[in-house]
């Protein structure tokens, strides 16, 4: 063992020896037996322990009611619980009605002005309509009448 090592466990584990990994617990009593430093070193941490065993806590009777009763700080709400405040409100019958029915016509109306805008491949320059005015022509010129013989 080194004094490394040494130090490493008195400085974890305390000067008192029950404390100590119970496989190192005979490796260091052997070493603190021969080596001087490692005396030291857990005569040090024996009186370091005792001057904190010395420190008292101060008293704060109110302490956890004035933490307990605290007001919290507001919180901001997060977008989605924005529109869902907006889209259910709590106050009005009426408002929970009409916000609804709009969020749903919002595919709609998205529909239609994505179709005004866009032709999506629909040519308007076919020239099946150049030949309407003679479709119409000719119906126009059948006797459509009734004739009993």
């Amino acid at each position: 063992m080194t004094i490394e090592e040494f130090t490493k466990i008195v400085e974890s584990y305390g000067s008192e020896a029950a404390r100590w990994p119970a496989e190192q617990r005979e490796q260091c009593r052997t070493f603190m037996a021969s080596n001087a430093a490692a005396s030291t070193l857990l005569n040090q941490q024996r009186e370091l322990e005792s001057l904190l065993d010395q420190i008292t806590v101060p008293e704060f009777p109110t302490l956890e009611s004035r933490v307990l009763n605290q007001q919290l700080p507001k919180q901001e709400a997060s977008v989605l619980d924005r529109a869902l405040a907006w889209l259910l409100p709590k106050n009005s019958f009426s408002q929970q009605l009409w916000r609804p029915a709009m969020l749903a016509c919002l595919p709609l109306v998205f529909g239609i002005v994505i179709g005004n805008f866009f032709s999506f491949g629909i040519a308007l320059e076919n020239d099946g309509f150049a030949y309407w005015d003679d479709e119409l022509t000719m119906l126009s010129l059948n006797e459509y009448t009734e004739n009993s013989f």
